[in-house]
C-alpha cells in the first residue's frame, strides 16, 4: 500500500489553492529528519503544526507528530522524555477520525522505540507485542509491515535473542517479496545490528558491501540516516576483525554525528583504543561525557549504563579516577530507573570494584598557590595541556585556596572542557556566593554558561546573589535570561534599570539596540546606535549598524550623516537614498534554513532583491530590504578572487515588498541569443521577472544532435500577484512557438489544467 497517496494528494491540492510553500512544507518536514537535521526539524516543527490547526485535518496533525517523534526518539534516541508524546499521540492516531490515516500504523513504531530507548530489554514483552497487534492490522504490501518488523526484531536482539532476530527478519522478507514488493534497506541495515552486536563481523561485512553495491548500481541518492550508520557499522565491523586503520578510516567526523550513531561510533572507538591506548585522549572521553550527558537527560537508562561502562574503561585506562567516579555515579542513579536489572547491576558493582582498588588521588605536585603558573609553564613545554588530569589537581587546589578567583575559573574550565559542565559550574558557584560583594571573571564566566545552557533558574539565583551588593550584574543576569527566551518586555526593563545604574554601559545599550530591531522599533534603535555613535572611542562599526537602523526607519538624513563620517560618498543630496552600487548577496532567513539571492546594492545597507525564489519557496524578487554591513563569508585573500567575489549579507528588514507570488520553471535548450532576448522583453513587458538559473555550461540531451547534447536554458518566470497563471502559459505557448526545441513548463499546465504530455514527451526527449 502507498502510505503517502494522501499526503501528495493533499499536496497538490495546496499547490492549486496558491500555497506551494505549505505542500512543500511536508516533504522538507520528512527529507530534515531522514537527513540528521533535528534542529532544522525544529524550526518547522511550530509551522506545520500550525498547518494542520488551519487545515483542520486531523490526519496531518498525526503526519506531523509521527515525523516530529521521528526526530525525537530515532534522531535524538530520548527515552522517558518522549514517551508522554509518544503515548499521546498513539491514543490520537487510534480515534475514530484518525484510525484510517496510514500514519496512524507508524506511530506504533514511535511508541515501541521510545520504550526501547528507555530500557531495550526491560520492556521487550511490551514491544514485540505492540508491533504484533499492529502488524496484524496491515500485510506485506505496506511500507509499515518492514518498519515495524525492523522494530520487534530489534527487541528480540534486546532479549538476547540475535538468531531468532535474524530468523524473524528472514520470514518478514520473503512475506514481502512473496507480494511483488520491494525490500527496503531497513532490513539490510537491522540484520548488519544484529550481527555487528552478535560478534559476526564478517557476515556484517558480506552485508554491508553487497548493499552499497546494490546502491551504486541503481545510481539511487541516499540520505543521512542510511549513509551515515552504515559507514560506522563499517568501521565497527573492521575494528572487530582488527582491520584498525580502515576503521579509523571509515569512522564518521564527530561535527556530522548525531545521538542515533554515537552508540556505533562509540562501540568502535573503545574497541580502537583497547589496542592503542595512545588514541584514548582527554578529549576523547569529553566526548562520552557529552554522549552520556544527553542520554542522561532523555531519559535513556539502559543506554547511560551501557556507554558509561564504555567510557569507564576508557578513563580507567588513561588513569582519569574522577572521570571513572563521574560515569559510576550516572550509572548508579540510572539504574535506580531500570524496568528490569537484566544483569545491569552486576556491570555496574564490578565497575565499582575496579574504581575502589585504584590508588588514592595524585597529590599537587607543587603548593596550590604555585600551581597556575607551573601548568601554564608546562603546557608551554609540552605544547600541549591535559585538562582531564590537570582538572584533578585544580580541584584541590581550589579547595586549599578557595578566595583565588584563577583557580577557580581555570578549574571550572578544565571541568568544562572534559565535558563535565554540572561539575563545571560547582566551583565559580562556590566563589561568587563567598565573594558576592563583587564581580568580578568567575561571575561573568558563570553568567555566560548559564545562559549557553538556558538554566534559566541559575541564571535567578545568580542575580539574587548580587542584587543588594552589584546591582548593575543582578540586572545583566535579567537581561541574559530575557534575551534566551525572547522575554522582549524584560529585557527592555533590565536593559533600561542597568543604563540608569551605569549610562556608560556600551554592552547594554548595544544590547537593547539589536533588541529594537528584531521587534521593528528601528527609531528606537537608530536612537541606540547614534548615541554609541557619540561615546565610543572607535564609532566605525556603529556607524554601519547606525545606518541599518535609519535605513528601516527610513530616515535618509540620518544614513547620509554616518555615511558622511565614516568617509562614504553619496551621489544624491537629500531624500530617499537609492543609489546604483552593484552587485551584493542576500541572505533571509525561510522557516529557520538560509535562502541566498543576488540583488542590486542601492545604498550603504539597502538592495533590490532580483533574484527569483524557487517555485517552492516564498517570493521575494523585488522586495527593496536593509542589511546587516556585516560579511556573511569573508573576502577571500587572493587579490585574484577578491576581483570575483560578490559580498553576502544577511536581510535584517524588508522596506518594500516587490509584489510578485510563485514563479514557474521552464527548461529546456537554448534558442539563441535573438529569440531569447526577444523572449525577455516581451515577458518584461508583461509585467513578469525572468531569472536564468542555469550555469553557461549547462546542457541538454538530444539523440537527433551531432554531439548528442545541445545548450541548456533554465529559467524561472515570476508573476505580480494576481495575475494569472493561465496568462503566462499562453505567453509561454505562443513565444516559443517559433523555437527550434520545445521547452518543459509541467508545473505550470498542471496549475492551468492543461494538457501535461507535451511536457512529459520534453522531459523525456531532452533528459530534463
Amino acid at each position: 500500500m502507498d502510505i503517502w497517496n494522501w499526503v501528495e494528494k493533499l499536496q497538490e491540492d495546496l499547490r492549486q489553492a496558491g500555497q506551494a510553500q505549505n505542500a512543500h512544507l511536508l516533504t522538507r518536514l520528512a527529507d530534515e529528519v531522514s537527513e540528521l537535521q533535528v534542529d532544522r526539524v525544529d524550526a518547522l516543527l511550530p509551522e506545520a503544526r500550525a498547518l494542520g490547526k488551519a487545515l483542520d485535518n486531523p490526519w496531518v496533525d498525526v503526519y506531523v507528530g509521527h515525523w516530529a517523534l521521528r526526530n525525537r526518539v530515532g534522531n535524538r534516541v530520548e527515552g522517558e522524555s518522549a514517551l508522554g508524546e509518544a503515548v499521546s499521540l498513539f491514543e490520537r492516531a487510534h480515534r475514530e477520525d484518525t484510525l484510517e490515516c496510514p500514519q496512524s500504523i507508524c506511530v506504533t513504531q514511535d511508541l515501541a522505540a521510545c520504550y526501547g530507548n528507555i530500557d531495550g530489554p526491560g520492556w521487550v514483552p511490551e514491544r514485540i507485542e505492540v508491533c504484533d497487534e499492529t502488524l496484524a492490522r496491515i500485510d506485506p504490501t505496506w511500507a509499515c509491515f518492514q518498519c515495524l518488523s525492523c522494530e520487534k526484531a530489534d527487541a528480540l536482539l534486546d532479549d538476547g535473542r540475535a538468531q531468532d532476530a535474524l530468523d524473524y527478519l528472514k520470514v518478514q522478507a520473503d512475506a514481502v517479496e512473496a507480494r511483488g514488493k520491494e525490500v527496503f534497506d531497513s532490513f539490510p541495515e537491522m540484520q548488519i545490528k544484529i550481527l555487528l552486536a552478535s560478534g559476526r563481523a564478517d557476515e556484517a561485512m558480506v552485508l554491508i558491501d553487497q548493499r552499497e553495491a546494490e546502491v551504486a548500481a541503481a545510481g539511487e541518492y541516499e540520505p543521512a540516516n542510511c549513509t551515515v550508520p552504515r559507514r560506522l557499522s563499517r568501521a565497527w565491523a573492521l575494528a572487530q576483525l582488527g582491520r584498525d586503520e580502515e576503521a579509523l578510516q571509515q569512522l564518521v567526523p564527530w561535527s556530522e554525528l548525531t545521538p542515533n550513531t554515537w552508540r556505533l561510533w562509540a562501540n568502535t572507538v573503545a574497541l580502537l583504543c583497547s589496542r592503542d591506548p595512545a588514541r584514548n585522549t582527554w578529549d576523547l572521553g569529553a566526548r562520552f561525557n557529552t554522549i552520556i550527558e544527553h542520554f542522561a537527560s532523555v531519559g535513556a537508562h539502559r543506554l547511560v549504563i551501557e556507554l558509561a561502562a564504555l567510557s569507564l574503561e576508557l578513563a580507567l585506562q588513561r588513569g582519569a579516577r574522577w572521570v571513572a567516579q563521574r560515569q559510576l555515579g550516572l550509572a548508579r542513579t540510572h539504574l535506580a530507573q531500570l524496568r528490569q536489572d537484566r544483569g545491569a547491576g552486576v556491570l555496574v558493582a564490578g565497575l565499582a570494584a575496579r574504581i575502589d582498588a585504584l590508588p588514592d588521588v595524585e597529590p599537587l605536585p607543587m603548593p596550590a598557590a604555585e600551581l597556575l603558573a607551573w601548568l601554564e609553564a608546562r603546557g608551554e613545554q609540552q605544547q600541549s595541556r591535559d585538562p582531564e588530569r590537570e582538572a584533578q589537581w585544580l580541584l584541590q587546589a581550589h579547595a586549599q585556596c578557595p578566595d583565588d578567583e584563577a583557580l577557580a575559573e581555570v578549574a571550572a574550565s578544565a571541568l568544562d572542557a572534559c565535558g563535565a559542565q554540572t561539575e563545571a559550574r560547582a566551583p565559580l558557584w562556590e566563589f561568587v556566593r563567598a565573594h558576592a560583594q563583587e564581580d568580578g571573571a568567575a561571575a561573568y564566566t558563570l553568567m555566560r554558561w548559564l545562559t549557553e545552557q538556558g538554566d534559566d533558574d541559575g541564571l535567578r539565583r545568580l542575580a539574587d546573589t548580587y542584587r543588594g551588593s552589584v546591582p548593575v550584574f543582578a540586572h545583566w543576569c535579567e537581561v541574559q535570561r530575557a534575551r534566551r527566551v525572547s522575554d522582549w518586555p524584560a529585557l527592555e526593563q533590565a536593559a533600561q534599570a542597568l543604563l540608569a545604574l551605569s549610562p556608560g554601559s556600551h554592552g547594554a545599550r548595544g544590547t537593547l539596540a539589536r533588541m529594537y530591531m528584531e521587534t521593528g522599533r528601528f527609531s528606537d534603535a537608530q536612537a541606540c546606535y547614534a548615541q554609541l555613535v557619540e561615546t565610543l572611542e572607535d564609532p566605525n562599526a556603529a556607524h554601519w549598524d547606525h545606518m541599518s537602523a535609519a535605513s528601516a526607519a527610513r530616515d535618509w538624513d540620518a544614513v547620509r550623516r554616518s555615511a558622511t563620517a565614516i568617509g562614504m560618498e553619496l551621489s544624491s543630496q537629500d531624500g530617499v537614498v537609492e543609489e546604483p552600487w552593484g552587485w551584493v548577496i542576500i541572505r533571509s532567513l525561510e522557516q529557520g534554513e538560509p535562502m541566498e539571492y543576488y540583488a542590486r546594492r542601492t545604498g550603504p545597507v539597502t538592495a533590490r532583491i532580483v533574484e527569483n525564489a524557487p517555485a517552492n519557496r516564498a517570493q521575494q524578487v523585488g522586495d527593496w530590504v536593509v542589511f546587516d554591513a556585516a560579511l556573511v563569508h569573508p573576502a577571500p585573500e587572493e587579490e585574484e578572487q577578491r576581483q570575483h567575489f560578490i559580498p553576502t549579507y544577511a536581510q535584517v528588514h524588508v522596506l518594500e515588498r516587490g509584489g510578485f507570488e510563485r514563479s514557474w520553471l521552464i527548461d529546456g535548450a537554448h534558442p539563441g541569443e535573438e529569440a531569447w532576448n526577444a523572449f525577455v522583453e516581451g515577458a518584461e513587458a508583461q509585467g513578469w521577472q525572468v531569472w536564468v538559473h542555469s550555469r553557461p555550461d549547462y546542457t541538454v540531451t538530444d539523440p537527433d544532435a551531432d554531439q548528442g547534447t545541445l545548450p541548456g536554458l533554465l529559467f524561472t518566470v515570476a508573476q505580480p500577484q494576481g495575475h494569472a497563471p493561465l496568462a503566462l502559459h499562453r505567453y509561454l505557448q505562443q513565444s516559443t512557438a517559433g523555437w527550434s526545441h520545445p521547452q518543459c513548463w509541467l508545473r505550470l499546465a498542471e496549475a492551468c489544467n492543461q494538457d501535461r504530455q507535451p511536457h512529459l514527451d520534453v522531459i523525456e526527449r531532452y533528459g530534463l
